[in-house]
């Protein structure tokens, strides 16, 4: 005598839209440590190279669909560059730009690393002028 077996149908993970199009050459997530962040003098090239390339990991994983954030980030550079050889009268200008750009990407689900972008754009922007005049050392 034939038994009748019911199957039910397989359930499938619903995984966030982001996670189904990543492939193997899809950036990573960013790792981002406050310390790290905070502990930095941003008056030394170093930590200014080390905080622009975080914006970058970030960004790019956040915003990888857009084209715009790459030349706001280079031009933030140039500026930055420019201020440390003696000018920067346009560095106000671009680090609003880049900041306006960010803040109008933010989500709700990507609020606490673009956060962080604006962070350290203030801190790249106003870390030598703030320490230049400060008494402490």
């Amino acid at each position: 005598m034939a038994r009748i077996l019911q199957f039910e149908p397989r359930r499938q993970v619903v995984r966030p839209h982001r996670e189904t199009l990543d492939t193997a050459l899809s950036p990573k997530r960013p790792h981002i440590s406050d310390r790290d962040l905070w502990t930095r003098d941003y008056r030394e090239t170093d930590n200014i190279v080390y905080a622009i390339m975080k914006i970058k990991e970030i960004l790019d994983y956040h915003l990888y669909y857009d084209d715009v954030w790459p030349y706001l980030l280079l031009s933030f550079m140039e500026s930055v560059h420019t201020s440390r050889q003696g000018g920067g009268e346009d560095l106000p200008a671009t680090g609003a730009s880049l900041k306006d750009y960010v803040l109008s990407a933010v989500t709700a689900d990507n609020k606490r690393d673009l956060s962080m972008v604006l962070l350290l754009a203030d801190l790249i922007e106003k870390s030598p002028t703030y320490r230049g005049t400060s008494s402490s050392p």
